[in-house]
């Protein structure tokens, strides 16, 4: 009897089929520059990305520096020189086409007219911000340069630093850029500036990054329930109510907190990991749940207390990102309490229903920000930190959850027989649930779910690979 292909038990290696078939239809949006590549960043839309930052054409959450970057992981994992000369060629074109310190005068002075996409607009610490701006798409040339030790690479990251640093705002306690002070926005540089001075030992950029963990400090505040919360983006500028505060990993005080761990351990200063380790108890104050299995809320508010009736359960506002302080003071302490709500968090993703069940903020976005691949990204990080293989099966789980919703399109004029390229569609948009497209990029598309899928291939096959952002300063194996 013939195998039936949905009886399917994936391996390492069809994970990276999968990718490379992902490769193929991103190659298919490829557009050449007069200098390297861009793709398009989503060839079903009819919207004008322009001026939204996390779909500009270089970005790293959804443009050129991501795609660049997952060309570079299926490098690592194929040895194909295809997939190195197009993230190369990524690096080039941005490279030639830098702004300088003149994006950031641009961006922070940009007074448009808001429209749908007022969320962005009106957020240029978003705009100019580790995902959307120069620093991330410098992150794509960091990581070249650890794989090639080419040394344009790391004269390039150096530069994009020193523009950053160039375009600062001094005060009392540190330097700032803008009013978006979350991990998203301001908080986000001290990423990037220990991973240049990682590669540099510069000591100008960990002081930068130092002045950065500073002037957060600065911003905390006791929360009701212990611990201490952040309150970094003012939400009244995209209509929440004005007593309203997001709490998680991109825009809250758990992104803090993984900011501060980071600090501490490039600085070993005591004060970060202390603000780290505040943020954790406030994170604990709120989290719902039972002994087992915890969410934490989307929203909090000193008047009417924390959200009950809404959690995002993948990166952006969900545990898979939260748990990410708690792995880092885990490492950091050795401390078991902070293993076991990494687990907690983890568990409460699949009392949740996830990967299968869709929910207010769990919903096929297709995005390794809000969807499914952020969730494969923490099952297998949380598997290398426990070595439990509860969090394998799990990882697992989603993998082929994330295979399921993939499309491949019939070979013309043959219904029996597939072609080998294959996209994600998702409404990326939670509040517009008809809109449904495909998108190439890292943070939001194609890239992020075949990324995601490498991500269970290298644990399997114990390989290791670059790191998105979030996931680059654990040393766990």
């Amino acid at each position: 009897m013939a195998s039936n292909i949905l009886f399917k038990k994936y391996a390492a290696e069809d994970y990276v089929q999968i990718a490379e078939e992902a490769a193929a239809w991103i190659k298919s949006t490829e557009r050449k520059t007069a200098f390297g590549k861009r793709w398009s960043q989503s060839p079903d839309s009819k919207e004008d990305f322009t001026d939204y930052p996390m779909l500009t054409e270089k970005s790293l959450y959804g443009g050129s520096a991501g795609i660049g970057l997952f060309y570079l992981r299926l490098y690592q994992i194929t040895n194909k020189s295809e997939y190195l000369e197009s993230a190369k060629a990524a690096a080039e074109d941005i490279i030639a086409t830098d702004e300088g310190v003149a994006f950031y005068e641009k961006a922070l002075n940009n007074n448009k007219p808001a429209d749908k996409l007022v969320h962005v607009k009106n957020m240029p610490g978003w705009k100019i911000g580790y995902y959307n701006g120069p620093a991330g798409s410098a992150y794509l040339h960091v990581k070249l340069y650890e794989i090639t030790k080419e040394e344009k690479y790391r004269k390039y990251a150096a530069k994009v630093a020193d523009d950053l640093l160039a375009a600062a705002k001094k005060a009392e306690t540190g330097i700032f850029w803008s009013q978006q002070n979350d991990l998203c926005g301001d908080g986000g540089f001290v990423t990037y500036l220990v991973a240049v001075w990682n590669i540099t030992k510069d000591e100008k950029y960990l002081n930068a990054a130092k002045e950065i963990g500073n002037f957060l400090i600065t911003k905390a505040a006791p929360a009701p329930k212990g611990g201490k919360y952040w309150n970094v983006v003012d939400l009244t500028i995209i209509d929440f109510p004005e007593d309203v505060f997001w709490v998680n990993l991109a825009h809250g005080t758990s992104g803090i907190g993984l900011i501060f761990s980071i600090l501490y351990k490039a600085t070993k200063e005591q004060k970060y990991l202390e603000n780290a380790v505040e943020a954790a108890k406030y994170i604990q104050g709120i989290a719902v749940g039972n002994d087992d299995a915890v969410l934490v809320p989307y929203l909090d508010s000193l008047k009417r207390g924390p959200s009950t009736e809404f959690y995002y359960l993948s990166t952006c506002h969900g545990p898979a990102g939260t748990s990410l302080l708690f792995a880092e003071l885990y490492e950091l302490t050795g401390e078991k309490v902070y293993l076991d709500w990494v687990k907690k968090l983890s568990r409460g993703i699949i009392e949740a229903g996830a990967p299968e069940t869709y929910s207010r903020g769990y919903w096929p976005s297709q995005a390794l920000c809000c969807g499914t691949p952020g969730l494969l990204e923490h099952f297998a990080l949380v598997y290398k930190l426990t070595g439990e293989k509860e969090f394998l099966e799990y990882a697992k789980r989603t993998a082929k959850m994330i295979i399921g919703q993939s499309f491949v399109p019939d070979v013309p004029d043959n219904i029996y027989k597939l072609q080998n390229v294959r996209r994600w569609s998702g409404n990326w948009w939670r509040t517009i649930p008809t809109q449904v497209e495909s998108y190439t990029g890292l943070y939001v598309g194609t890239a992020g779910n075949a990324w995601a899928l490498l991500t269970l291939s290298g644990l399997e096959a114990k390989k290791e690979l670059v790191q998105v952002v979030e996931y680059n300063f654990f040393n766990v194996k």
